[in-house]
């Protein structure tokens, strides 16, 4: 039959043009979309980051698909540094020099091309602690007391952010559970963004609520 004439030739063609295929395969550009994290670093100590443009960058990368498949192995984020910034706005450009990318990937665009950073003054002030009471003690019981310790902290933050907070409420305290007098551990709420403890180790704020019980009735006693 024809079909087997000059059969090794035709075996080694086959498996020319298979090679050749498989080589095409792996170095005709493609092209991808990317998005890659941003991490910013070296915020001045006395500035704190109020609001940013962008918490990712789309990258669109052309190249071989083993390239391409390097690329979202190696870009695990892009670095912006503010080190040297004022209070303010920093408008900052996507360098695509400072993206290192495997041989035989390249950047065709990137968006956005520029951050925008506002930067404010980080303030602090001491502000009371307010304990957060929800509902009333069960019918006869007393609410005498309820005291903090500390009754007040120290924050710090943003400075628009900082003169805003009057003070700080613990974690809700559900009265109607209470039937005796009892030390809780609370967190506190700041109740604004860019605002913290200015000692991150102060420990939990104590409430102690103090609670009289109903007066006992004469058939108590027996």
């Amino acid at each position: 039959m024809r079909i087997f004439d000059n059969l090794l030739y035709k075996v080694v063609s086959l498996l020319i043009a298979c090679v050749l295929w498989a080589a095409a395969q792996g170095v005709t550009d493609v092209e991808q979309s990317l998005d890659v994290p941003i991490a910013v670093e070296k915020v001045p100590e006395n500035l704190v980051v109020v609001d940013e443009s962008a918490h990712e960058i789309n990258l669109r990368l052309v190249g071989s698909r083993a390239a391409l498949r390097q690329c979202a192995k190696q870009l695990q984020h892009y670095t912006v540094s503010l080190e040297g910034a004022k209070p303010g706005e920093a408008r900052l450009s996507v360098n695509k020099e400072q993206i290192s990318l495997p041989r035989g990937a390249r950047i065709a665009a990137r968006s956005p091309s520029t951050l925008t950073y506002v930067l404010e003054t980080v303030v602090s002030k001491k502000v009371p602690v307010r304990a957060d009471l929800a509902g009333e003690l069960p019918r006869g019981y007393k609410l005498l007391r309820v005291s903090l310790d500390p009754k007040e902290i120290a924050i710090a933050g943003a400075r628009s952010s900082v003169r805003n907070v009057r003070e700080v409420v613990t974690d809700r305290i559900e009265l109607p559970r209470l039937r005796e007098s009892t030390v809780l551990e609370s967190s506190v709420a700041l109740g604004y963004p860019h605002v913290w403890r200015k000692d991150p180790d102060g420990g939990p704020i104590r409430v102690s609520v103090d609670i009289e019980p109903p007066p006992a009735s004469p058939s108590d006693g027996g």
